[in-house]
Order: structure tokens, then sequence, then C-alpha cells
């Protein structure tokens, strides 16, 4: 791969960070590419300020921001939960050390010291929030980009930094020449993580913020008044309180930096195939809390859509809310949510592992992510925990799925990759009755024409059952029916299998409950097909 990168060791096979600043609660993985700047801001800020380096820092700003390449991790957490382990360290009471007495008493002198001793003083409750990562190695990528002149500098520099994080998270920092393959590549769209970036003006700003030469001065003389006596002492400390009249510098705690959303790199093109209008980018959330049957679709994407339209910027628009604006139905591809089910294997049960949130295809992706990202993801980048709730129905917690190895029913191509025939995992609701000796055939027709309005060609095949063809999968009377606005009566659905003559890529959602859930299909293996 051309361009460079930054590489980062983790020396002691772990990161120790804070993703939630102070709060401490959740460790950071990957690194954000703005802790890694701060770390090098920092060892240039404590090393002299050399000007070939800080030049460098201010190209490094300027950059578009990187790519990472960074395995997953697991993360130290207390037994049975999620937050970090508590520890308990001597607090650092530099008061008593004031207090040690004039005297030469030996015993008041040993009473004294030995309060100082770390088993003597109070112990403080401390979070560290830590990842441990498969690879001990992690890389910051700009493809396609040469240091040039800044190299030597950079080099330099990246070498002075001992640790990303907490002071205990050692690291080796370098220039990197050749630069894996990223995990990780900035994406414009709705993402699944969202990490802190730097970018032009950060390092002033980390200048202002932590006031360095300002708390190195005060620290120069107030180490220089400790070893000084007599009238030399006096003029340094009026040097002190003329430099300092209120007192020491105020160094504060560096505000987060910008916000960027992160993916998967696109995997390589394929040759086009026929396709939905919807976009196969499925934006996955796993669901905790109470479990839930496929049965119970239309009761979580009402609640989940209702999460949604409270969270989205007014006026909320066409392609989230279904409505144009003079209320009626929207005629344009909206935004569908698609149930998540443990389904088409040996002891699939039909439980709900997650949800979709299935997006026009030709809808702006920075559109999508102002819209989608305040309910997906909380100020810091953190994952948001959307909490979902319908009475006695549903009570659960859907948070965007970020593992490397998500349970295949929570990765988005088990759902979307090509295939020739497909079969219902909800069923697909009729847009009107039938009648008489051919309404099946005539339901198959009309399921046939939902295949066309959706983009795809029309099926060689429509086979409608009550049972599904995918395991785990339950009875269509098992679902709840819609109905229709008109006269509140009940609109039939159906399980079905339709038949492609070539390899059609999904998401494939149909009929008259497609937003909401119903007509959601996975791809079936068949001998000859794709």
């Amino acid at each position: 791969m051309a361009g460079f990168g930054l590489g980062i060791r983790y020396l002691n096979g772990w990161a120790m960070a804070a993703a939630d600043g102070a709060r401490r609660m959740v460790a950071e993985w990957p690194p954000h590419p703005d802790r890694v700047f701060m770390a090098l801001a920092a060892a240039w800020f404590e090393t002299g300020q050399d000007a070939a380096e800080g030049a460098a820092l201010r190209w490094l700003e300027g950059l578009p921001p990187p790519a990472i390449a960074a395995s997953d991790a697991e993360f130290r957490h207390a037994t049975g939960s999620h937050r970090p382990t508590t520890s308990y360290v001597p607090a650092n009471d530099m008061t008593r050390a004031r207090r040690i007495p004039d005297t030469k008493d030996l015993k008041k002198l040993k009473e004294a010291g030995l309060a100082l001793l770390p088993e003597h003083r109070l112990k403080n409750p401390k979070a560290f929030p830590t990842a441990l990562p498969h690879r001990e190695e992690a890389f910051l990528i700009w493809p396609d980009i040469e240091p040039g002149e800044h190299r030597a500098a950079l080099s330099a520099l990246a070498s002075q930094v001992t640790h990303i994080g907490h002071p205990a998270s050692f690291t080796q920092v370098w220039l990197e020449d050749r630069p894996p393959s990223p995990d990780w590549v900035p994406t414009d769209g709705v993402a699944s993580h969202r990490l802190r970036i730097f970018g032009p003006g950060r390092l002033d700003l980390l200048e202002q913020t932590a006031n360095y030469a300002a708390v190195l001065t005060h620290a120069e003389i107030t180490e220089r008044i400790e070893s000084a006596k007599g009238k030399a002492k006096k003029v340094l400390q009026q040097e002190l309180e003329e430099r300092f009249p209120h007192g020491g510098p105020v160094s504060r705690r560096p505000e987060p930096g910008l916000s960027q959303g992160y993916g998967k790199p696109a995997p390589p093109p394929e040759p086009p195939r026929p396709h939905t209008l919807f976009d196969p980018n499925l934006t996955v959330l796993a669901l905790t809390g109470r479990r839930l049957s496929l049965q119970a679709t239309l009761k979580l994407t009402e609640a989940l859509r209702g999460a949604i339209q409270k969270v989205c910027p007014a006026p909320i628009p066409e392609w989230i809310s279904g409505h144009a604006i003079d209320g009626s139905a929207s005629r344009k591809p909206h935004l569908a949510l698609a149930p998540l089910s443990f389904v088409g294997a040996e002891h699939a049960d039909g439980r709900l592992l997650g949800v979709a949130l299935v997006l026009p295809r030709d809808l702006d992706a920075r559109e999508a992510a102002r819209c989608l990202e305040p309910l997906l993801f909380e100020e810091v980048g953190l994952p948001r925990a959307i909490r979902l709730y319908q009475g006695q129905w549903l009570e659960s917690v859907a948070t965007v799925e970020q593992r490397e190895s998500p349970p295949l029913n929570l990765r988005p191509e088990s759902w979307t990759r090509a295939s020739a025939v497909w079969a219902s995992t909800t069923p697909v609701v009729l847009d009107r009755h039938f009648d008489g000796r051919e309404k099946w055939d005539q339901a198959a027709h009309s399921v046939k024409d939902a295949c066309e309005r959706i983009g795809l060609p029309r099926p060689r095949e429509v086979l409608l059952h009550p049972v599904s063809m995918i395991e785990g999968v339950p009875h269509a009377r098992e679902f709840a029916y819609l109905t229709r606005k008109s006269d509140g009566g009940r609109m039939h659905h159906s399980h079905a299998v339709l038949i492609f003559d070539q390899p059609v890529e999904g998401p494939i959602l149909l009929g008259a409950g497609r937003f909401r859930g119903y007509g959601f299909f996975r791809p079936l293996k068949e001998a000859g097909h794709g």
C-alpha cells in the first residue's frame, strides 16, 4: 500500500484509555486519531518544541482523517459487569508532607514519615478502563500521501511518545512506510463507529488549553525556590508572585476534537447484478433485554420508529416519516426497519437478535448521518443505548453492532448476498384481498408486481404458503395482522418463496408492510445458483 502510517505498539499488551472522559467507565478501542495526535503534541511540548517537529504536527493536522488498522479487542471488566474493575489507590495527600514537624525528635519524625507511606494513606476508588486487543499493534494510515520534508521530524517526534492515554499505557510509536490494509475507513454515511479526529488548528488549541509554557515556567521557578537560600530565595519568590499573582497557572483538560464516522472498507466491486432500491449497507442494531420472538416484529419496529422520530432534527424528512408535506403517504422510497432473527440453522428458534435500519439506495450519505447519528451515538462517540418500550409487549435496548465477528444473523451479508432463490422470514402482506378459485394465482402475481416496484426483475415463480422455507420462522398465522386504514379490516399475509432466473441482490422487503418489518426475505442456497 502506498502512503504512510503511524505504527503503535502497546508494550504491555493492553491499551488503557477512557472513551467517556472523566466518567472512566468505557475503554476506548480502536485508538481515536485525536488521542494519538494529543500524545504527539504532548511529546512536542515536553521536549523543547523543536521547530521542525512543530511544522510536521501542523502539516499532519491538515491531512484528511486517517484510516485505521486495528484488531478487535476484549475489555477488562469486573466479574458479571460491563463496568471496569474498581481499584483502590493511595491518595496523593501532599498536605501531610507540609506537616512534618521541624524537630530533631526522631520519634516524631518517624511517625510523620510513616504517615506518608502508601500503606498508611487513605485509599481512593479508581477505575482504569482497559482494552485487550487481539493484536498489540495498531496503525493510523494515510494512503497515497507521502510525508516528504516532514519525514525525519515526524519520525523523531513519534519516537518520543511514551504512552497513549493513561501514563501506564506504555507504547512505542514509529513512522511506517508500508502500513497494512486498513480495518476501518472514514465514511460520510451512518457508521458503526464514531471516533474523535483532529483538524487544522488543533495543536494551537491544545497549547492554549494545556497552558504548557506557563505550567513549565511555574514548575521551574518553584523547583529553584526549594533549593535556594537566603536572598536568592526571596528574589525567586518575588519573581514567582510577579509572574503568577493569582497562584499557579491553570491547565485544563483538553476538549474533545471533531468526530468522524468509521466503517469497514468496501469489498472489491463485483459485476453488477439486479438489485432492489434498498441500500445493502444495513445499519445493524443488536438487541439486549427481554427476549423477543419474530412475532413481536410490529411492536419492535413501531417502538424504534418512534425513537428515531423523537431525536431526528426537525422538520422530520420524508425519507424517515414516510409521509409527504401534505400528510399523504410518500411515493418515494423511505426508511424501512427489518427484524434480524436467529433463523436458518438446525436449532434456530426465531428469536430476535437485532434490527436493521434499511435506507433507500439513492439517499445522500451525509443526510442519513445527520438524522440518524443523534440516535445511534452519544456526543463522545460511544454507542447510545436506545431504550425501546411498548407496554407489556416489549422492553429492550438496541445498540449499534460493533463486534468484529458478530453472530451470523447480525451480519448484513446474511440478508443481502446475491441468490436466485429467496424465502420470507416475516410474511408478505398482500396489497388487496383476492377471492375465487384463482385467488392464490392472483396473489402470486401481485407479489411479482411488488418485486418490480422495488426494482427487481419479475420472478419466474412465486410460491405462497403459510409455513416458511427458513428454519425457525413461525407459522404465518402467528404474526399479528395489519389493518386497512379505509375500513379497519384485516390485510391477508402469507410466507413466500421467490425464484428468479438469475441471482439478485438484497435486501428484499415486499408488500404493504415492508417498511414495518414484514415481507423481509433471506437468500436460500440452491444448486447451480450463486
